[in-house]
């Protein structure tokens, strides 16, 4: 019986002290689980924080990259417009942004990347700013060409003025020079008597001589020297009457070849001067309006008109 006992007890015993070792590697794996959770747990964190870390970091680098594409572009356009200016400052900056781009490439540090595109805009702004002053520069000289074109065009336009008002006073003070006749009168002569006495006639057949008369006026700023008068007597037929079409009988006023009838050279000292120039009739004349004109090298001094019946 007491064996009995004590064996029961022993057993009991035994099986206490299973109980409680399987109690302690319970608590045991239950520590290593929850130990296991917390490290998986914690990987997971640590994973979403890298994943976050990595997000942000290419949310970094394309912000970056989009800031270097904007500077790059402004930058582009001022430079498009003065390609030649500042090349050593432009080489520079294409240097620079090799170096951006290349650390964008490597996903390098944000900071450092940071200070690259931070220096890299200062030097475009400084860039700009030069650009920009040039640019001022240049327009203010546009604007001074313009006012100087406008002020030779005024010059030239007073010259060409002056220049006019030159031709037309030397035009005015050329036809003041020239020679005029006044006090023109124009008869048919024929020879009366032994000493050939001349009678006036206005009978075409009977007329021997054109007799014409004119007093050449006095002109202080003509030049004074040896003058041709030529006297040219246009018929009804409007014929010139002449000697002969031989250039010997011919003159060139305005630069045209004209006959003359009779031709008289004088010397004229800028006073007033009467003369009369004769033509001798050839043949008989017609009846009708003869008209006579008379001329120097250079201007018509006048005219008048015979009627012969």
């Amino acid at each position: 019986m007491n064996k009995t006992v004590e064996a029961n007890d022993a057993q009991g015993l035994k099986l206490k002290k299973k109980l409680k070792i399987f109690q302690w590697l319970s608590i045991l794996l239950l520590l290593v689980i929850g130990g296991l959770s917390y490290l998986v747990i914690d990987i997971y964190q640590s994973l979403d924080k890298t994943e976050e870390a990595a997000e942000k970091s290419q949310l970094e680098n394309i912000a970056l990259q989009n800031e270097l594409d904007e500077l790059l572009y402004d930058y582009t356009i001022v430079k498009n417009q003065y390609d030649s200016v500042l090349v050593d400052k432009d080489e520079r900056i294409q240097e620079m942004t090799k170096e951006i781009e290349q650390l964008l490439a490597q996903q390098a540090d944000y900071w450092r990347i940071r200070r690259q595109l931070d220096l890299l805009r200062d030097i475009t702004q400084t860039y700009v700013r030069e650009i920009d002053s040039l640019h001022t520069e240049n327009q203010v000289l546009k604007a001074e060409n313009i006012r100087m074109h406008d002020e030779i065009q005024r010059v030239t336009e007073q010259t060409a003025s002056l220049s006019q008002t030159k031709e037309e006073l030397e035009e005015k003070v050329g036809k003041a020079s020239t020679l005029r006749a006044f006090q023109i009168s124009a008869t048919g002569i024929r020879l009366a008597g032994f000493r050939g006495s001349e009678r006036e006639t206005d009978r075409a057949r009977r007329v021997e001589k054109i007799k014409t008369c004119f007093t050449v006026a006095e002109n202080p700023i003509a030049p004074a020297g040896s003058k041709n008068i030529y006297k040219r007597i246009a018929g009804p037929d409007d014929e010139i009457l002449r000697l002969s079409d031989d250039d010997t009988y011919s003159f060139v006023f305005e630069e045209d070849t004209l006959q003359y009838s009779v031709h008289q050279s004088i010397d004229y000292q800028n006073r007033s001067v009467n003369m009369c120039l004769y033509w001798d009739v050839a043949s008989e004349l017609n009846p009708g309006q003869y008209i006579i004109t008379l001329f120097t090298d250079d201007a018509i001094m006048g005219e008048t008109l015979l009627n012969l019946e």
